[in-house]
């Protein structure tokens, strides 16, 4: 079955692209919102979720693009979709100069609600965490 392609937008309280760019590009980074930890071997991300001794999920991403202070774009191992990728993108906003963060994903057509949602708790606890 072919993914559907979800955007989603949202803007940072930052003006600091060197700040955002070290969140979305670095495993430590990354570490911070999107998993718990995140390490790099090669050129490939490793995405860990749960505490340590109590992993839930571990998956591999191969790293398709890098775009120094614009984007990163990668592959999750186990996507069946030729043309899905993932990618985090920063955009700077006309009107406030402030930074956003754009996320572009593929998911199933039944899984867009739950993606759009797991999308969504990351960029919260981004903020949450970082106060961005």
């Amino acid at each position: 079955m072919r993914k559907v392609k979800i955007s989603i937008e949202r803007p940072l309280r930052s003006r600091s692209e060197s700040i955002i760019w070290k969140l979305i590009s670095t495993p430590s980074g990354l570490s911070r919102w999107i998993a718990e930890q995140v390490t790099q071997e090669g050129n490939s991300l490793v995405f860990t979720w749960g505490k340590p001794g109590q992993v839930y999920e571990t998956r591999w991403a191969r790293i398709l693009d890098v775009e120094k202070n614009a984007a990163i774009r990668f592959l999750w191992e186990d996507e069946d979709d030729p043309e899905a990728y993932t990618e985090i993108a920063m955009v700077k906003l006309d009107v406030t100069d402030e930074i956003a963060l754009c996320i572009t994903d593929f998911s199933d057509p039944d899984d867009i609600e739950s993606m759009t949602y797991m999308w969504n708790h990351d960029l919260d606890r981004l903020q949450n965490k970082m106060g961005i």
